[in-house]
């Protein structure tokens, strides 16, 4: 084995490119692609050049990569992974968001892909045998050796020097890895020793602006766009979302009007297109960068119409949805709409509700502080979160004892919501015990960190209760950088209609209210010399927007919980459904009689 690895290490490098490798060697198997069989670069024509330029051959040494999804990026990766071990052994640091994401990357990707190809299997050691060099983390080869770490290890990041570097959704990296720094400035250092001959491949769909990773390298590259010749006119042009057109709100007629002479390209020609492309740099950089959206896939893949259906969906829908659109689509950077709000813009847009309006759910969000309970009472359209406050309430009481959690129980009982969210970071156990009792409460933790979405996914959340020792009772978990930034994205929108926000003609809702509901602001600073946005507060109370953003995590768990049986029938309120009656404990909007989800 040493003779061999010693060979491998003096032989030549070989004029074969990424792609010719590919073309020859490389196939794709049923369960990691829709296209299975032999690799095609004419298929993905935009690819040749990124992979091309990771040759051992290329003089170049970092290749930045921003893109869409579905248009082949990580398979450009393992046809260079597997190059690597066939034709330029040397050691490599593959680099996931997490270390569950590289096993994952590992079982259903690379280690298929490695097995698929005997020039490269005959090179790794057998999986079975004794100090096996062949792990799900680890494959060693003749020349060099694999390491697969997630990018949330810094142990795995500091693992051994390497000359070939993969930095595979970067974007979706913390920011700092225990104190240590960034995880790609980390891995980077990682390629120091081999600094003449090193290659590093960053590539990623994009996220935030301002606090992107893959936006930051891609903005020192020199800002390759992928140019293809117009069917009519024969110019060169590029596939822009702006430049997408349909008809009488048909996706189907969806097509490209060419920049230069103005004629409709229907997505029929884009096979002949993509093989006459070519990149061309927009700007002086210091290395390669290339800018990709999916409205270069190739055909049968993504098309026009696809992203013109998604997108009129996304109009319809959320802002989240949006969001996605853009990261994922387009494969640009999503700007949060983080200026601080005047709460006097809010005010005017009081309403009376007309009677017999209903909701799909209502939810409550509630802060606990010392001496008190706030909550919010909202009623939601469920599939677009426009959202009816319904009410404000304030229990008073020490919450260490359970006086005011009684009061706070026979609310619930009067209101019958679908979900409810409690604050968890006070008197953590009271509201344990409290949330144990009832299956539609759910204890929430607030977590920093704008890579952190609201809630969990089912997958992420299904694992983690999975981990929890005795069935104890969690908190979940919600991203309160992500729950502000959408509400404030809500909150700006001025027509009724998918997001937005309607607030009641009631005292409830006065100065104060909209004080706290807009008491935020999101701020840029900088750490270390690296951009880093931050939500600040403007003034000493925000319960409001606290108990907002609880009662929107509460609709989206509201989506993973079983449905609450009806209470029972209640006897009419000795006042009118309408009146507020005011305690010395708390304001309690009358429902009593009411049908569940009815505000009248």
């Amino acid at each position: 084995m040493y003779s061999q690895t010693y060979s491998e290490a003096l032989r030549p490098e070989p004029d074969l490119t990424v792609s010719e490798w590919a073309d020859r060697h490389r196939v794709l198997d049923q369960a990691s692609s829709s296209e299975a069989g032999k690799w095609r670069t004419d298929r993905t024509p935009y690819l040749r050049e990124i992979m091309d330029s990771l040759s051992a051959q290329s003089t170049d040494d970092i290749v930045v990569f921003q893109k869409g999804a579905q248009i082949g990026a990580t398979e450009a990766g393992n046809n260079w992974l597997g190059y690597v071990i066939h034709h330029a052994p040397g050691s490599m640091l593959y680099v996931m968001p997490t270390a569950d994401s590289a096993k994952r990357a590992s079982k259903q990707r690379i280690g298929p892909m490695l097995d698929s190809i005997p020039e490269v299997a005959s090179k790794i050691a057998a999986p079975r045998a004794r100090d096996s060099g062949n792990t799900l983390f680890q494959k060693d080869y003749a020349g060099g050796t694999l390491i697969l770490t997630g990018s949330n290890s810094n142990v795995g990041l500091r693992s051994m020097p390497a000359r070939y570097l993969f930095l595979d959704e970067a974007s979706s990296y913390p920011s700092d890895v225990d104190g240590e720094g960034s995880p790609v400035q980390l891995a980077i250092r990682r390629t120091a020793t081999f600094k003449r001959n090193r290659k590093v491949f960053m590539c990623s769909t994009p996220t935030i602006d301002g606090l992107c990773t893959i936006q930051e390298y891609y903005e020192q590259s020199d800002q390759r766009q992928f140019y293809l010749p117009c069917p009519h006119c024969d110019d060169f042009i590029t596939i822009s979302w702006d430049r997408i057109s349909w008809q009488n709100d048909d996706p189907t007629t969806a097509c490209l009007i060419c920049s230069e002479c103005g004629s409709e390209i229907a997505e029929s020609n884009k096979t002949n297109m993509l093989l006459r492309g070519e990149w061309r740099p927009t700007a002086t950089g210091r290395y390669k960068g290339y800018h990709l959206s999916s409205l270069y896939s190739p055909l049968g893949w993504y098309s026009w119409s696809d992203a013109a259906t998604d997108f009129m969906a996304a109009k319809k829908g959320s802002q989240e949805q949006l969001k996605t659109f853009v990261n994922t689509v387009l494969g640009e950077c999503w700007r949060e709409q983080g200026e601080q709000l005047d709460p006097a813009s809010l005010i005017v847009r009081r309403e009376e509700y007309p009677a017999g309006i209903t909701f799909d759910k209502t939810t409550i969000g509630i802060d606990v502080q010392k001496d008190r309970l706030e909550l919010e009472h909202v009623g939601w359209d469920a599939k677009t979160e426009e959202s009816w406050s319904l009410d404000y309430m304030i229990l008073t009481g020490d919450t260490a004892q359970p006086a005011v959690w009684d009061d706070l129980a026979d609310l619930l009982d009067d209101l019958n919501p679908d979900s409810v969210a409690i604050d968890s970071g006070y008197n953590t156990s009271l509201v344990y015990a409290f949330c144990e009792k009832r299956k539609y409460c759910h204890a929430v933790k607030g977590v920093s960190g704008f890579g952190i979405t609201l809630i969990e996914d089912l997958q992420k959340r299904a694992r983690r209760l999975a981990r929890r020792r005795k069935k104890a009772l969690s908190a979940e978990p919600i991203g309160v950088d992500q729950g502000k930034s959408i509400v404030y994205s809500y909150l700006t929108i001025s027509e009724p209609g998918p997001g937005y926000c309607h607030f009641p003609a009631d005292a409830a809702y006065d100065d104060e209210y909209f004080a706290q509901l807009t008491a935020e602001k999101l701020v840029t600073r900088y750490s270390k010399g690296r951009p880093r946005q931050a939500w600040v507060t403007t003034r000493a109370r925000n319960e409001a927007l606290d108990c907002r953003v609880m009662a929107l995590s509460a609709l989206r768990l509201s989506k993973n919980q079983r449905k609450r049986s009806p209470i029972p029938q209640q006897k009419a309120p000795e006042t009118p459904p309408n009146d507020v009656q005011t305690t010395s404990k708390r304001r309690k909007w009358s429902i009593n009689a009411q049908p569940q989800g009815a505000w009248l």
